[in-house]
């Protein structure tokens, strides 16, 4: 739930957006489900490799891709966390290490009908493709049930040097913050025992707020009632920290 700053060191940082037809180089991409006749659609983005503490002194660079589903007809939709699948070059297909999402436990997820649910999964992806100086391009095969019928799709990504991109086109909840899931998923391998905590990110969400509450990364400082709960950067910074996601002050750090 807590989420940390980026990364002040880097000399570099790196950015991945979809390069399909229905991203165009943009931060996510959008698809009409199902495309002849849309009863909903899904959002597919990526903020790149994020820096988790996965075990007691275990560290790991996890790449960390997002599916936010919005069910706009009259059944349940169903997502199986083990189906959405990450290719890197010249490796066998990912499942996820992790998973998290406001949709309860996985790994096998509902979306209620006239609803939405946001999908955070987090791959292990082998060294040395695990530093994003060594992974040019990925690609996502997500899948979602859509009352019976399995709707399957792959989402090709390219990594850019420099900025995210501009998220004013794309609904809030798309960019809401890390780590916001009230429960975790552990793949095979990874023990339950442990709540991973994420640690750096190279690319936070933009600025999102609705309702008076913070529920993205701000690149502003935040109303002067907020409750802060970092040390503010010194020489007029940029905050850079993320808030609690609802109605909490800042449990973040702030750059």
């Amino acid at each position: 739930m807590i989420v940390a700053a980026a990364s002040a060191g880097c000399v570099h940082e790196y950015a991945y957006r979809p390069v399909d037809v229905s991203g165009a180089g943009a931060p996510a991409s959008r698809y009409p489900i199902p495309p002849e006749a849309p009863r909903g659609e899904v959002y597919v983005t990526s903020f790149g490799f994020t820096s988790m503490d996965v075990a007691e002194g275990r560290t790991a660079n996890m790449m960390h891709a997002r599916l936010v589903v919005s069910n706009g007809g009259a059944v349940p939709w169903i997502l199986d966390g083990r189906a959405q699948q990450l290719v890197a070059p010249g490796q066998p297909p990912l499942t996820p290490a992790f998973a998290n999402s406001d949709a309860g436990a996985g790994p096998g997820y509902a979306v209620p009908p006239m609803q939405r649910r946001t999908f955070d999964f987090y791959y292990a992806v082998p060294a040395p493709l695990d530093q994003p100086q060594q992974l040019g391009a990925f690609a996502l095969d997500w899948r979602v049930d859509v009352g019976g019928r399995a709707i399957a799709q792959r989402t090709p990504f390219q990594r850019f040097e420099g900025g995210g991109g501009a998220y004013d086109a794309y609904p809030d909840y798309v960019f809401v913050g890390l780590g916001f899931g009230p429960g975790w998923w552990y793949g095979p391998g990874f023990g339950a025992g442990y709540r991973p905590v994420i640690r750096t990110y190279y690319y936070p969400p933009a600025r999102v707020r609705t309702s008076g509450t913070w529920h993205g990364t701000p690149r502003t400082p935040p109303p002067p009632s907020s409750s802060w709960r970092g040390t503010p950067p010194s020489g007029g910074g940029v905050p850079r920290g993320a808030p609690a996601p609802r109605g909490g002050g800042w449990r973040g750090s702030p750059r």
